[in-house]
This record gives structure tokens, sequence and C-alpha cells, in this order.
């Protein structure tokens, strides 16, 4: 492999976005180093400072794009791992789809149009770990807690990291350690306003545990995505299928929810009584591999670093450390990668990091990638009444919920409407694109002059197609 230019990058975070940030910054500097306080495992295990790996994650279709790319054979990893993927042929994916439910009317979208691995997060990123710890020119440093910045004598320029072993002097340091980066402090540190910052008091609390289905349970889903809005929230749960036939579930609450039980029993009875039947149903029908896992997300944020009106020379944030959405979306892997692969190609655009003002044009590429996500995750959280500060809010984030509604039912009977839909939810093209007038047409016409296709009796039932 060359290099581009010799010196040494710096990554904050050994997660999925930082180890992506190395695999692209390890074609354009002679060393790459990654940094993180916890304990790196050699399998795809949990860790203790990434408490939502124990949660339900999606990868999208734009995510699993990148993760290909950049380490051509993964897809072929995952199956051998146990994983589903929607190039592997493997019978578990058939013809299934994701099924969404929203307050009791259950859409089926077809799963051929989308294109993310069905695996756990831990497994994923497991296999990309190991991918860029192969690397040779990049060094993985556990058990490093970074606490500040580095600066030349005018502050002008960041110049590497403190960390609690030492110091590490870099060209260039990448800020991938998630929604709780400590980045904005660190600026007020060393003189710099903060960027601003939008917010939105989602209060999401969940409840998970991965399950192994009985011999007899074959639903007809690949995953489900359940929701149900009450007064200012919304109750829901997740069911994914992941490796080795096992399935990942997360209940939760998006507002001021109902308190998530963590007893097997009174979960069981939660998901009765507060998801739809399907979530229910599948948690009734396998049995649990070990506890309920539970977790609180606060608030999301959207930190504009592309907007400072000053930001030192040698730093970029990307990933959760600049926009975390809420993540009952499932968008945070994908944005990730996303990021790292902008900043990939404006290094190879630039030939490295060197030119001024590289520093600023790397936020707004990387703010382009994840607006889209944000909209919405937006549009949804303000749905359920979340409350927001220092938010903007386009027509597209409130997309009416008359047509959005309309829209997912078209969706589950029109192969058309069905792209559309996905490519908005797989970040591939943008919300407004729904608006167009070819979709809207497409979603106006009656339900019933529409061919249900391969549908089955039950869900053409409830859509009323039958």
């Amino acid at each position: 492999m060359a290099y581009e230019e010799s010196g040494r990058a710096v990554v904050l975070g050994a997660g999925i976005g930082g180890l992506l940030a190395a695999r692209v910054l390890s074609e354009h500097y002679g060393e790459v180093v990654v940094v993180d306080r916890d304990e790196l495992p050699d399998g795809p295990e949990h860790r203790r400072f990434v408490p939502q790996s124990h949660h339900a994650h999606g990868l999208l279709g734009s995510g699993r794009q990148v993760m290909v790319s950049l380490f051509p054979g993964l897809s072929a990893e995952l199956d051998a791992a146990g994983a589903i993927t929607s190039g592997s042929g493997d019978p578990a994916m058939g013809d299934r789809s994701i099924f969404l439910v929203r307050n009791g009317t259950t859409i089926r979208i077809p799963a051929w149009w989308t294109g993310g691995f069905c695996a756990s997060r831990v497994l994923i990123e497991h296999s990309i770990r190991e991918r860029v710890r192969a690397i040779p020119n990049v060094t993985l440093r556990d058990r490093t807690a970074a606490v500040g910045l580095l600066t030349s004598g005018t502050r002008r320029r960041v110049t590497g990291v403190r960390t609690e072993d030492g110091e590490v002097g870099a060209d260039l340091v990448v800020d991938a350690s998630g929604r709780n980066s400590a980045l904005p402090e660190w600026l007020e540190r060393i003189g710099y306003r903060p960027p601003e910052e939008s917010v939105v008091h989602s209060d999401v609390r969940y409840a998970s545990l991965v399950t192994e289905p009985d011999p007899s349970f074959d639903p007809e889903w690949l995953i489900i995505l359940g929701a149900q809005a009450t007064s200012g929230s919304s109750v829901g749960g997740v069911v994914l299928r992941i490796e080795n036939g096992l399935l990942h579930m997360s209940f939760g609450t998006t507002g001021q929810g109902t308190p998530i039980p963590s007893d097997i029993g009174e979960l069981r009875a939660f998901a009765d009584r507060m998801t739809a039947p399907v979530t229910a149903e599948a948690l009734r029908h396998s049995t649990p591999l070990g506890p309920v896992r539970k977790y609180h997300v606060r608030r999301n944020v959207r930190r504009y670093y592309d907007r400072m009106s000053e930001m030192p020379a040698g730093l970029v944030a990307l990933g959760d450390a600049a926009s975390a959405s809420n993540p009952i979306y499932g968008q945070g892997m994908s944005v990730a990668a996303l990021s790292a692969s902008r900043l990939g190609r404006l290094l190879a655009e630039e030939g490295g990091a060197r030119r001024p003002g590289f520093e600023r044009r790397a936020a707004r590429a990387i703010a382009a990638t994840s607006v889209e996500a944000w909209r919405l995750a937006l549009g949804e959280d303000l749905r359920y009444g979340c409350r927001t500060q220092g938010v903007r809010t386009p027509w597209t984030a409130r997309f009416d919920a008359g047509y959005r509604n309309r829209l997912e039912r078209a969706a589950a009977l029109d192969p058309e409407v069905a792209s559309a839909f996905n490519d908005v939810l797989n970040l591939h093209r943008p919300l407004s694109s729904l608006g167009s007038p070819r979709v809207v047409r497409r979603v106006l016409r009656p339900l019933r002059d529409r061919n249900p296709g391969p549908l089955s009796a039950t869900i053409a039932a409830v859509l009323g197609a039958a």
C-alpha cells in the first residue's frame, strides 16, 4: 500500500466509526494510531464502555456498501460466521420482509430492496477490527484514555492528544469517540468556542435480549420494526434475525413512556400489552440466552463543526461525535461509515490534509453525510412530541403524517414506492425524493387498484387488499 503523505494520524475511539476512519487514513499517513479507553477483545464480545452493543443494531444498505468497498471479502467472512446478507443466498433471507408496524397496522416492505447485514454489532465490529489490526501501518492502543488536545504555541493547530499514559503527537486528530465526545469541552480549554448544537430530548429507554427461536417457529419476516404512539411518547420493539439463527430483540420507549421491565416474565407481559402482536409473538416463541439488558439515552445531539467561525487546524470529528440521532432508527453504524468514506475521498481529492482550510472542508463534507439521517430521525421524534433545543426543522423533517402513513401502506403493495422508500431509509437518497411527482402519484393511487403480489393472506387482509 502506498502512502500519500508521511506523518501520523490519531483516531479517538475504536468503535465502528474509528475503525473505518483508521482504514481510510491508512492510505494517506505513514502511521495511524487508534486510542480507546476500553480493552479490545479478540473475539465478537461486548465491551465495558460500549453498553449500547447489548441492544439491537441495524446496518443499512449504504453502510454495507462502504464496508465491503473498504474491506473486500467482508460479506463472505460474515456469512461464514453465521450472519445473513442479501448476497449470501442464505435460505433464511428468501423473500422475507421487513415488517413495519404502526398502531396496529402492519406494513410489509419486501426485503429484496434492502442491502444491510443481519448480524449483531459485536460480530460486525469484530470482523472490521481484525481487518484493521492486519493493516501494517495501523496500531490499536486499547486501555488508553484520551484526556485532552495538544496544540501548537499559537493554539491554531492541534498537534496530538494527551492520554493518561502520556502524549501522542499527530498531524491529524480524528474524533470518533461517539455521542459522549468530550471534544466541545476540550476546544473550550484551548480557547475556542464550542460548536452550536441541536438537541432532541428523546429520552429513549431500552430493554434488550438475545433469544433462540423455537424449532417450530418459522415467521415470514426478517426484521420487525414496531411502534405505537401514545400521548407525548411512543412504545415499540424491534426484532432482528442475527447470526446463527438467533433473534436480537429490543423493546423501548421514546418520550415520557412507560418504564421498561427487566424481568423476563414482566417483559413478555409488557410486549403483549404495549407492542405490535407480531413483535410480542417472537418473544413468546423463543428462549432467552442471557439476562435482559437496559439502556437509557436522554438526548440526541447534532454538533455543527461545519459552522464554527474559528477552528484549529489538524482536527476533524465524525460519526456520533458530530451527529448522534435517536438510536432507535438504526442509523449510527451507517452514518459513521458514510462519514469515514467521505473523509477518505476528500483526502484523495486534495492529496492529503495539508492545504489550508482542509478541516473546515472536511467538517462540511462530513455534515452532508449525516444530514439526511438526522432529518429522518427528527421527523419521527417530532411525531412523538419530543422536546427540542436549537433545532431547525425544514419541511422534509415535518413530513405530513397522513402522507407518511399512506406512503408506508403503498410501499407494501407497489414495488416502485417500496424501492423509493427503501432508498431513503437506507440513506441512498434524500427524504425530499419521496415528494417527487412520480412517487406522489403512485402513493396517492387508491390502494385497491394495486396488485398485492407476494403478500401473504394475513398481511393482505391487514392492509385491506385481500
